[in-house]
């Protein structure tokens, strides 16, 4: 069973990659950058391990 990806829920990049998020490397941005389907998903980095969610926008909204 898929477990849903939720604002300030923590996840691991094996976490992440199960979901089937696709991380995108930004120059200009501290944050990491995952993209699945029309979605564009911020995290931070709470450690070497860990990533914590803060924002989801639409793909169009975002130019990578």
């Amino acid at each position: 069973m898929e477990t849903a990806v939720q604002i300030n829920k923590i996840f691991s990049l094996e976490d992440l990659a199960r979901q089937g998020l696709e991380q995108r490397d930004v120059k200009e941005l501290s944050a990491k950058i995952f993209i699945k389907d029309d979605k564009v998903y911020f995290f931070d980095q709470t450690d070497n391990k860990q990533y914590r969610l803060y924002s989801v926008i639409h793909k169009r909204s975002f130019f990578l």
